[in-house]
């Protein structure tokens, strides 16, 4: 029973599609037997019980009473122990109940559309599911996959906020991106516009340079004399 629970629960994932219904099947009756062979103990144990304390009530000596209480105490302890290892196995009884209704019930769990999550989910999951589905020690399907279907809504919703999250980054990035590209283009256009200004400025500059030479070599040339009257 150890070797299948370590397989079920140990320290590596396992989920659903490692199990066959025979494995189950087969733990199932071996929980069952262990069930049987504990309620047999506890049963032995407490007709033990009732003989000690009336052998107690029948004795008369100190420490024949010292004794008796001793056996009664140990067969307590013993009881305590059995309880502690029933319950332990009613719990794995009633988990391997549920997961075999599940291995057996998969097309229902297909038509609710929590199949793949069932499949998917660890096993100490699924026995979380089976617990809080569980009614009255019977597992009621309706409920896990309603469970399944919260769970899967809610594990949607929340990658779909992601994926919105991180298409609005990106979407930002780009915005970011396209307001960097302009501004350098507008840079870029301004150099080019105040280059053609400096050229045009410098172009003016030296033709107005040019203008003032020719008016002042004009200037400088000697007037021609007037004609001089005959006599």
């Amino acid at each position: 029973m150890m070797g299948f629970l370590s397989r079920l629960f140990g320290k590596r994932k396992r989920t659903l599609k490692d199990l066959t219904t025979d494995d189950l099947s087969r733990e199932q009756i071996t929980l069952k037997n262990e069930l049987r062979k504990m309620d047999q103990e506890a049963e032995r144990l407490d007709k033990d019980e009732v003989q000690l304390k009336s052998e107690y009530a029948q004795t008369t000596s100190e420490a024949l009473k010292r004794s008796v209480a001793r056996r009664i105490q140990d067969l307590r302890m013993r009881r305590g122990g059995l309880e502690t290892r029933s319950s332990y196995c009613h719990k794995m009884l009633r988990s391997v109940n549920g997961f075999l209704v599940i291995k057996q019930n998969m097309d229902f769990f297909e038509r609710m559309g929590v199949a793949s999550a069932l499949a998917e989910m660890d096993m100490a999951e699924v026995e979380t599911f089976i617990n809080e589905a569980t009614v009255e020690g019977t597992l009621q399907q309706e409920k896990l996959a309603a469970m399944l279907q919260q769970v899967t809504e809610g594990v949607a919703r929340i990658t779909e906020t992601a994926n919105d999250s991180s298409l609005n980054d990106l979407m930002a990035e780009l915005e970011g991106d396209k307001a960097v590209q302009a501004a350098r283009q507008s840079a870029a256009q301004d150099a080019d516009l105040a280059r053609v200004m400096t050229e045009l400025d410098a172009a003016a500059a030296k033709g107005a340079e040019a203008a003032r030479k020719i008016q002042a070599r004009t200037h400088e040339r000697p007037q021609a004399e007037p004609p001089q009257p005959e006599t």
